[in-house]
């Protein structure tokens, strides 16, 4: 890998298309930067899962999506992703059942993650990939 220091983000409407568009992006952005294909399924996993998060939860309570950002950032040997909406925070919903599997995934496939909240209220998860081997 030769980049350091690279950064894209891309900004999307918190819809189901939406999924498929960021998975896309954060995949491209990987490619183009040589992040090693061992690491790209779960790439691919961690942003389908906190992007499905956003989608299902963030604005739930809202009559139109709101919009999420998708940071993608190489530094040093690591590939950071974030994820950031202007929803609803951590809450948890009235009529589900508990934690889904979503969560359990990222943990499990990245070598990092956090949740914060934003300034306005909503989710900030950043995820990080070890890239050297």
């Amino acid at each position: 890998m030769d980049a350091f220091g690279v950064h894209t983000a891309h900004r999307f409407r918190a819809d189901p298309h939406a999924i498929s568009g960021a998975r896309h992006a954060a995949l491209t952005f990987a490619r183009e930067h040589g992040v090693p294909s061992e690491r790209l399924d779960a790439i691919a996993l961690a942003v389908s899962e906190a992007t499905t998060n956003v989608v299902m939860h963030a604005y739930r309570d809202h009559e139109d999506p709101g919009t999420f950002t998708l940071a993608l950032d190489l530094a040093g040997p690591n590939l950071l992703i974030d994820v950031r909406d202007d929803g609803l925070g951590l809450v948890p919903r009235d009529d589900s059942p508990g934690l889904g599997f979503g969560l359990p995934l990222i943990a499990d496939v990245t070598d990092a993650y956090a949740f914060l909240p934003t300034d306005d209220g909503g989710t900030w998860l950043t995820m990080r990939f070890d890239l050297a081997g």
